[in-house]
């Protein structure tokens, strides 16, 4: 048990890039409502917001054509380098990639018909300077749209991960537990009270939720998008002394819970977000 704690992960990694695309069922959730979502326009400009190893990015620029370009930012540049590589196997062209943050964007007023983000907002530094950006990258008229997952996200893992730090007498870092999922997980009412602040208008809004399955909680523990993406938050969460303990605990506990639902299913609501620029 809890032999995944001592597992890292080098982000520069080919392999890890590599071991990265075969794990849409996350991001696929929530961008095929956004590509359900997206206005067509003939020689569209498009920017695709944490575009990562190209999902939804390299759907966009074939399913708008060749006569649109698709630009995608990113601060991993791993990630891109896969997703190049993928364009060139895919023989798409009309696509720009550049390494950087979507707080400063390096583009000209005016310039977007549409912007959109995959889950990729919320792991910004400054999710209201993103849209401020978004808003002056535009062009009048111009589309946004977004997804997110909700505060309800994995609900059932954070009940009993609360309740087993309480038992320790952790108040620290239940205060901890909770901070992390505020800053990643903003309520509907703080993603559109943010928009609205940009001065966007609001056209959509389309809340869904999903599940992530699993027979208990050492297949979750060790599930390698997991370790990847959520596991190293988890772990700080616990003061380093008491990591061992509290995981095994938590485990143990994830698996008797698992026991008697007949399975471990995780809740993942997220809300799909669709503005203007104001005319």
């Amino acid at each position: 048990m809890t032999n995944y704690l001592k597992q890292t992960y080098n982000l520069s990694d080919p392999a890890i890039i590599s071991a990265f695309e075969e794990m849409p069922l996350w991001s696929s959730s929530f961008g095929e409502v956004l590509l359900d979502t997206v206005s067509f326009k003939e020689k569209a400009r498009i920017l695709d917001i944490g575009c990562g190893t190209g999902y939804p990015l390299l759907e966009l620029a074939q399913r708008f054509g060749a006569g649109s370009e698709i630009i995608g930012i990113d601060p991993w540049k791993a990630s891109t380098n896969r997703l190049k590589a993928k364009a060139r196997t895919m023989g798409v062209n009309n696509i720009r990639i550049i390494n950087g943050v979507a707080e400063e964007l390096p583009i000209e007023n005016n310039y977007f018909d549409l912007i959109v983000s995959n889950n990729g907002l919320n792991n910004c530094s400054d999710q209201m300077k993103v849209l401020s950006e978004c808003y002056r990258t535009l062009k009048t008229g111009g589309q946004l749209v977004f997804t997110v997952n909700l505060p309800g996200s994995m609900k059932e893992f954070y009940s009993i991960f609360r309740t087993t730090l309480k038992e320790q007498g952790l108040s620290g870092a239940i205060i901890k537990m909770e901070e992390h999922i505020k800053e990643k997980r903003k309520s509907v009412k703080e993603n559109l009270s943010q928009v609205r602040r940009n001065h966007f208008t609001v056209k959509t809004i389309i809340q869904k939720s999903f599940y992530m399955r699993y027979l208990n909680g050492t297949a979750l523990f060790n599930h390698h998008f997991i370790k990847l993406a959520f596991l190293e938050s988890w772990v700080k969460i616990v003061p380093s002394g008491k990591r061992g303990k509290i995981f095994s605990l938590l485990e143990e506990r994830l698996n008797n819970y698992s026991k008697s639902k007949g399975e471990l299913r995780l809740t993942i609501p997220f809300v799909c977000i669709d503005c203007r620029k104001n005319i």
